[in-house]
C-alpha cells in the first residue's frame, strides 16, 4: 500500500503538529513495514527535519522540482496529482488539513483536522481563501480525521457530513500511540479495500 503525505508540517514545524506528523508517519512505517510505503510531499524543509526519515526504507521525500521550485505552495496545492499517480498513491492523507486541487478519482483521501477554530486570519483575503480550502478538502476528503469531539461538532458545524468523521484523539504533545497508528492505518486499508 502506497501513502502519500502532506508533509508540510513534517519538515518545517517544531510545533506539535509537526511532532504528530513526524511520529504518525514513523509509528505507522515501524510496524508496517513489509506492505507499506509512504511517500512525503513537501514543499519547503528545514534543515533540522531534512534527514529526519533516512532510516526508514519504506519512506520516500519528493520536493519540486524545476520551475515548481519557484512557487512550491503552488506545487502542493495544483501540481502535485501528476507525481501522486506517477507514483501510484492509492491514499493520500492531508495532515496539514488539505488536498491537493482536482485529486484523482482513482486515489482515496483521508485529512486529519485540528480544529476549525484555531485559525487566525491575517487578512479578510485570508479568511475567504482558508474558507474555500477548507470547503472543497472537507467535500473531497473521504474520511476527516478528527482529533476529538469539540473538532468533530465544530465539522458538523461547518457542514460536513458525520458519516465521513473519525475521531481519533491526539495527544497534547505530539506523541502517537500503536493504537493511533493502527487506527490510522485501518482507515487507509480500508478505503483501498
Amino acid at each position: 500500500m502506497i501513502v502519500g503525505y502532506d508533509a508540510r508540517n513534517a519538515f518545517r514545524n517544531s510545533s506539535v503538529l509537526g511532532e504528530y506528523s513526524r511520529n504518525l508517519i514513523m509509528a505507522i512505517a515501524s510496524c508496517h513495514s513489509g506492505d507499506y510505503r509512504a511517500l512525503l510531499f513537501a514543499p519547503k524543509m528545514n534543515g533540522e527535519y531534512r534527514t529526519h526519515f533516512i532510516s526508514y526504507a519504506n519512506v520516500s521525500t519528493y520536493r519540486p522540482v524545476g520551475l515548481s521550485k519557484k512557487f512550491p505552495t503552488f506545487w502542493q496545492r495544483f501540481r502535485l496529482n501528476p507525481e501522486l499517480m506517477d507514483n501510484k498513491v492509492k491514499v493520500y492523507h492531508g495532515l496539514n488539513e488539505e488536498l491537493p486541487y482536482g485529486i484523482g478519482r482513482d486515489i482515496k483521501t483521508v485529512i486529519t483536522c485540528y480544529g476549525l477554530m484555531s485559525h487566525k486570519p491575517t487578512s479578510f483575503i485570508d479568511s475567504i481563501m482558508w474558507r474555500f480550502r477548507m470547503r472543497y478538502s472537507f467535500r473531497a476528503s473521504n474520511i476527516i480525521v478528527a482529533i476529538d469531539e469539540k473538532v468533530k461538532n465544530e465539522l458538523v458545524e461547518f457542514g460536513v457530513s458525520e458519516e465521513k468523521i473519525r475521531v481519533i484523539p491526539m495527544s497534547a504533545d505530539g506523541s502517537v500511540t500503536n493504537e493511533i497508528a493502527e487506527a490510522y492505518y485501518y482507515i487507509y486499508k480500508s478505503l483501498i479495500g
